[in-house]
């Protein structure tokens, strides 16, 4: 029997009993709780075999060094494998020293000693087998021996198996039978926290900056980040020198990379290694391109032997990395072995990246040439792709590498800031195209440039809220599809915005149709978002939340979920609901972009959270105070951006919600606002009448009601429904019973196509009078039964009187009644009465409850 140099000798056995001379560790080891669990339990199991697999140095006989000695007394025996090793015959040598293995018969195999083995065993204490170093086994008699062992392993005895790859058994037999657990290098690898402890044990503490470069360098592979620690150790204070150092990477960590991952490995995988080390990341596809037909065999050989490639799926393909301190050598051995075949590399992994339309890792080959000779083309080819793709903040940066910039690139880097959402920037930068001829030959037709600089144009109107200032129609296509595309997405962005909703819903199903060609998912998602917008802004509200859940679903296939454009699809989707009285299946998403600046944000987005504002202020603990600040909003909405249109059917849902909190001058401040910007408009024609009626003044709301409904063709259908409804509750409040009927049916006609609820709910009285008519309009049962359904959540205010909402203002102040009567101008038994008045509506005894109740309420 041979043993490797690392086994031990006890007893000459070279194997350890009852944990007596179990491998001695040179440092501390720093303990992973987990994993020490994870042994524990398949121990308690019985029967159990625990497999950890992992490169040189992840940690494996650390591990069932710390857990073994922690076990105490079970019985262990270590052996530590080579190609000569006789498993069964050695332990059973261990575990019996004046056993004879041989028989009159002769020789025994491996397989007959492995079953007299598990009968020893079965006979025997409860012991822990560990073999260490188990990817040395290769002979096939002492694999099928092992396998015979593991399978029949009594439930009295632990079997712990470390390599750095799986031993070519059958463990698909253990895993089906329950008896097999799994540790591998991810399990072994060191948190951030383990990795400051580990350097703590060197003398090297890190602030919390030094500790991610050092956890991002070695990804908390052990072996590194000891040497990581030792090479910290010995600079000094001069860290920064120290993980630059360790970076390219440190002769250390070279070392050990050359010792024990690719000194005995084959050229031909050592050729591999060094092509596919150029990109950050590649495919199968990617390697057969740049090493040649041999390359599915190496890489299938590389993952078999678990070397230190990282994984993962995307876009239906499987995309690996290598660890960033194997690349980094990678890189260093090429550019110092091979410096004329680096640019060739680069050449060919943008070449590809092209080919499978990914620019933006392409990008970063085509800089790494030296000269960067193919930067002109690329941005000919690609550069718009980028801007549409989401990665233009990529390009901007690649665009510096030009000294000599034309029209074309400015415009680029304005399409980049439209994208950003930067008006400040886009607006320079158009400028900056516009002023006088370049010098030398262009670097795209004119044609192009003049397409891109109407696209980037109306972009730029529409972060302005001012499309509607003139017309963006779309311009004659190019043969570049992305540029053809892009144009169409932000013309037809900017017609629609403008309020020419047919032309610009015209404009963005061309844009989507380019994008499900192209695979651009984030233009199907905004173009589905416009359309959807389109649709409110008509008032179809059914093919609104229809264009807005395609949107949403679009997002989650291209997985987009968290992306700005998806973000706004959920927004207008929940509000569609909203104005449907349907409760929004998904969380409303929160618009945290406002900020103290408003003008810095797109006008857009500005409209948008004031959406998902009133989409939420029900849940808001201090509704009054949201109302106002979404009022302060909308002021500032109409100030900077009057033009947007869509803006004054936002003021007519703000001022129901203000009236509804009792906050008629804030109401009443927004209406004359809306209309000294906008003038007299359908929206705010009904949001004037809604306070006229809220003043009591019925009459007023008919005289600016009826004019406006006897040519009703132009209005949507919100507004239709809203104008009919406020005659009805005014006529109602006139006494004039025939007319109030004919309003509601009225109101009801028009509400019932789109399943439109809101109004009913945000009019006053306008439920209460659906009560009164009672089944009168039949035909209308179910749109009804939901606007009832629904009437809960939004009068769930206690209808104070306007006496008592003054004196309920008084009430945080501390004044006594009598203080509250002198500073009104009334009796104190006014007061009182006032008092009593609200304590019955707000269901409360004393002055402390009526507080609390009505800022719950959103009173206060």
């Amino acid at each position: 029997m041979a043993l490797s140099s690392r086994s031990l000798d006890v007893s000459g056995g070279g194997s350890v009993v009852a944990g007596a001379g179990l491998p001695e560790l040179s440092f501390a080891p720093v303990r992973c709780l987990e994993v020490l669990a994870r042994l524990d339990r398949a121990h308690a199991a019985g029967g159990h075999t625990v497999l950890l697999c992992g490169p040189a140095g992840s940690g494996k006989t650390v591990a069932l060094v710390d857990w073994t000695r922690r076990r105490g007394p079970a019985r262990v025996v270590w052996l530590t494998a080579t190609d000569q090793l006789d498993l069964p015959a050695e332990i059973l040598r261990i575990l019996d020293p004046a056993a004879d293995f041989v028989t009159a018969a002769g020789l025994r195999t491996p397989m007959d000693r492995a079953v007299d083995l598990v009968a020893a065993l079965s006979e025997g204490e409860p012991t822990v087998l560990v073999l260490d170093d188990a990817h040395l086994l290769t002979d096939p008699l002492q694999l099928a021996a092992v396998e015979v062992l593991l399978t029949h392993l009594p439930a009295h005895v632990t079997a712990l198996i470390a390599g750095r790859f799986d031993p070519p058994l059958r463990w698909h037999a253990l895993d089906l039978a329950g008896r097999l657990s799994r540790i591998g290098a991810p399990d072994l690898a060191l948190s951030p926290e383990r990795v400051a402890q580990l350097l703590s044990q060197h003398g090297c503490r890190l602030d919390d900056a030094e500790l991610a470069i050092v956890q991002n360098l070695t990804r908390g592979w052990p072996a590194l980040v000891r040497i990581a620690a030792i090479c910290l150790s010995t600079t000094g204070t001069d860290r920064d020198t120290a993980l630059t150092a360790l970076a390219r990477p440190a002769h250390a960590v070279a070392d050990f990379l050359v010792a024990e991952l690719l000194a005995a490995l084959p050229a031909p995988t050592l050729e591999f290694l060094l092509a596919t080390a150029i990109p950050t990341r590649f495919c199968l596809p990617m390697a057969e391109d740049l090493v040649g037909a041999d390359a599915p065999r190496i890489l299938d050989e590389l993952l078999r032997v678990n070397f230190p490639l990282h994984t993962v799926a995307h876009a239906g393909r499987l995309w690996h990395t290598y660890h960033p301190l194997l690349r980094a050598y990678l890189l260093a051995e090429s550019a110092h072995t091979r410096p004329e075949r680096l640019p060739d590399g680069h050449r060919r992994v943008a070449a590809w990246f092209t080919a499978a339309a990914m620019p933006a890792p392409a990008l970063e080959h085509v800089l790494a040439e030296p000269g960067a000779p193919g930067l002109v083309a690329f941005l000919r080819d690609w550069g718009l792709r980028m801007v549409l793709d989401g990665t233009g903040h990529i390009l901007v940066a690649a665009l510096e590498n030009l000294t000599e910039q034309d029209a074309f690139v400015r415009l680029l880097r304005a399409a980049v800031a439209v994208e950003a959402g930067d008006i400040a920037a886009a607006e320079v930068y158009l400028e900056a195209a516009h002023v006088g001829p370049d010098a030398g030959a262009p670097l795209v037709p004119v044609e192009w440039s003049s397409v891109l600089d109407h696209a980037v144009s109306a972009g730029v109107a529409v972060l302005a809220g001012d499309s509607s200032s003139m017309r963006w129609p779309l311009p004659p296509a190019t043969g570049q599809s992305d540029l053809d595309c892009y144009a169409a997405l932000q013309c037809g962005s900017a017609e629609i915005y403008g309020g020419h909703l047919d032309s610009g819903i015209s404009a963005v199903r061309h844009a989507l149709v380019h994008a499900e060609r192209g695979g651009l998912g984030r233009v199907a998602v905004r173009a589905r978002t416009a359309a959807a917008v389109a649709a409110g802004m008509s008032g179809r509200l059914g093919e609104l939340c229809a264009l807005a859940g395609q949107a949403i679903e679009c997002a989650e296939r291209h997985e987009l979920t968290g992306s700005p454009d998806a973000v706004h699809a959920r927004v207008i989707a929940a509000f569609g609901a909203y104005r449907q009285g349907i409760e929004a299946e998904r969380p409303v998403p929160s618009l945290s972009c406002i900020a103290a600046d408003e003008t810095m944000v797109p006008a857009p987005v500005r409209r948008m959270s004031i959406m998902a504002g009133l989409l939420t202020v029900a849940e808001d603990p201090d509704r009054a105070g949201t109302a106002i600040a979404l009022c302060k909003q909308l002021h500032r909405l109409l100030d900077e951006a009057p033009a947007l249109v869509g803006t004054e059917e936002l003021v007519t849902d703000v001022v129901w919600l203000l009236l509804r909190l009792h906050a008629k001058t804030d109401a009443q401040q927004l209406v004359d606002h809306a209309i000294r910007l906008l003038g007299p408009t359908p929206e705010t024609t009904v949001a004037e009448a809604g306070l006229a009626l809220h003043a009591h003044r019925p009459a007023v709301a008919l005289t600016l009601l009826e004019p406006l409904l006897a040519r009703a063709g132009g209005l949507v259908a919100s507004t239709r429904v809203t104008a009919w409804l406020l005659v009805a509750v005014a006529a109602d409040h006139l006494d004039r019973p025939r007319k109030a009927d004919e309003a509601c049916e009225q109101a009801l006609a028009c509400a019932q196509a789109e399943e439109l609820t809101r109004p009913f709910l945000d009019i006053p009285a306008a439920a209460e009078l659906l009560d009164r008519l009672g089944a009168r309009f039949g035909r209308y049962d179910v749109l009804v039964d939901r606007i009832r359904a629904h009437r809960a959540t939004v009068t769930g205010t206690p209808p104070l009187t306007d006496a008592e909402h003054v004196v309920l203002r008084q009430l945080p102040s501390g004044m006594t009644a009598a203080n509250i009567a002198a500073d009104l101008g009334v009796s104190v038994n006014t007061v009182k009465t006032h008092l009593r008045g609200i304590y019955q509506k707000l269901a409360v005894n004393a002055r402390a409850e009526a507080i609390a109740a009505a800022r719950t309420h959103g009173l206060l």
